[in-house]
């Protein structure tokens, strides 16, 4: 096996050893195995994927997405933080002056793809603004939750008592239940779809599971239920809310109980295809990309 180049990953070695959870996880460990929502969608891409980044604890090198992505997730964070209902209402008859307002909430764009993605966050949210007003609901245009952080304990079917944790990006109240929703920062595809409702599935199993005494300190009831899902995509103009899915949720443990099965064979199966590992940032060290690079003609 090839050895990573250590320009191109950033091997994470702190590690506490009275944490209670680890990636690295043993049958009959006191130690619970933590699942997240990245980590679960790792393994679903690729089993050796998910293998280097957290058992090999090899990370895949900090890509410009991913850095978008953190900026513009901070920026529609602080804006939840920062706008101003009653403000917003001053401005609220001119669509056009409510949306300067609330680039006003924004940060100043490093490059031009981040500016149009402030343009169309505003945008939609002076939309939902005006919505709300026309529909005498101003309260629910606030998320009782904003970048919530959550963790919980989970048995399987089987008795297996796993870690969840996870980032919640918004949390809306709406007829009596919550609505958790995604910011996505990458173009929307029809194909996503089912990869969001995994998600969304995860973040659903993850507040269920969670310290009621936590969900209360977040602002949330843990008696209120998640009666549906959705995400946005403001490079593609694109949200998509919907009841939640029991199919979806189904789905979801059959990942989970696949990846706890791996980890309890220790076989993390993979198969080089040179159209999805072109594209994974352990290519350059991965046992299946080298063995089916010898097959590419250029």
């Amino acid at each position: 096996m090839r050895k990573p180049d250590p320009e191109y990953v950033k091997v994470i070695r702190m590690r506490k050893e009275h944490d209670e959870y680890t990636y690295k996880w043993e049958t009959g460990s006191d130690k619970l195995l933590k699942i997240t929502k990245s980590s679960l969608g790792t393994f679903g891409f690729c089993p050796a994927s998910y293998k280097y980044s957290y058992l090999e604890d090899i990370r895949q090198a900090t890509s410009p997405a991913m850095i978008k992505g953190t900026v513009i997730h901070n920026a529609q964070e602080e804006f939840w933080k920062m706008v101003d209902i009653d403000e917003a209402k001053k401005v609220a008859d001119n669509p056009m002056t409510l949306q300067k307002h609330f680039r006003t909430l924004y940060p100043e764009a490093p490059e031009e793809d981040y500016e149009d993605i402030y343009r169309a966050m505003t945008a939609y949210n002076a939309e939902r603004f005006i919505e709300c007003i026309e529909e005498d609901a101003l309260d629910n245009f606030i998320p009782v939750g904003n970048e919530v952080m959550l963790n919980a304990r989970h048995t399987t079917e089987d008795g297996q008592v796993v870690h969840l944790q996870g980032i919640i990006d918004r949390i809306f109240y709406e007829d009596g239940g919550y609505i958790p929703m995604e910011l996505k920062t990458g173009a929307w595809k029809d194909s996503k779809k089912t990869m969001m409702r995994k998600e969304m599935a995860f973040y659903k199993l993850l507040f269920e599971n969670a310290d009621p005494d936590d969900l209360r300190a977040a602002g949330l009831d843990p008696d209120i239920p998640f009666t549906h899902w959705g995400w946005y995509y403001p490079a593609s103009n694109y949200v998509w809310v919907e009841k939640v899915s029991k199919r979806s949720e189904t789905a979801m443990f059959r990942s989970m109980d696949k990846l706890l099965t791996a980890y309890q064979e220790q076989e993390f199966n993979f198969e080089y295809y040179y159209k999805k590992c072109i594209h994974c940032g352990h290519y350059d060290h991965c046992e299946a990309a080298a063995g089916g690079s010898q097959y590419e003609w250029f």
